[in-house]
């Protein structure tokens, strides 16, 4: 009984813990990354809206089998649904300089805002800006903690796909 007694009073200093420290991390959280590829910008625009076309954050994919996806009425993004992963939708849009920005919404509410900035002709400099909004959500401004770790792996490793597809398909030679 003794033992019970003192798991309970550690579990309930856990979750004061986290909702105390969770109140006072911050809303917001900003995931940068700049690359530079040696592809043209439209080539390198196309690869990134492939992305979106087979549902740009794989997270979706890998956790809930019975997701399902399906294309916006406008063709510019798609909406998800899943038992485990519940359900958002994922809209973007195209600027006339090659910048391609998405919004994310989840169960209702915008989570995310991503900008794909393409500057320059041939090296391409591109920048990359994932900012999540975790609002009141606790769950989600600790989740802000780990956002390098959580997502900057996975678009690391993107990013290294389209350049590796576009630099070696003869567009042009890898640069030291």
């Amino acid at each position: 009984m003794k033992f019970f007694k003192v798991l309970s009073i550690i579990l309930i200093v856990c979750v004061v813990i986290f909702i105390a420290v969770g109140i006072f991390l911050p809303k917001t959280s900003t995931l940068e990354r700049n690359y530079v590829l040696n592809a043209p910008p439209l080539l390198i625009q196309n690869e990134i809206l492939e992305l979106y076309n087979n549902h740009l954050w794989p997270i979706w994919n890998t956790e809930d089998t019975s997701i399902v996806f399906t294309p916006l009425e406008n063709g510019g993004g798609y909406r998800w649904e899943g038992k485990q992963v519940a359900y958002g939708e994922c809209r973007y849009s195209l600027g006339v300089d090659f910048t391609i920005y998405d919004y994310i919404s989840f169960r209702g509410e915008e989570m995310a805002e991503t900008v794909w900035r393409l500057e320059g002709a041939d090296p391409v400099k591109l920048h990359f800006e994932l900012t999540i909004f975790a609002g009141q959500s606790l769950g989600a401004r600790w989740t802000n903690l780990f956002i390098d770790r959580m997502i900057g792996i996975e678009i690391d490793r993107m990013i290294a796909d389209i350049k590796d597809d576009l630099e070696s398909d003869g567009l042009k030679p890898d640069t030291p």
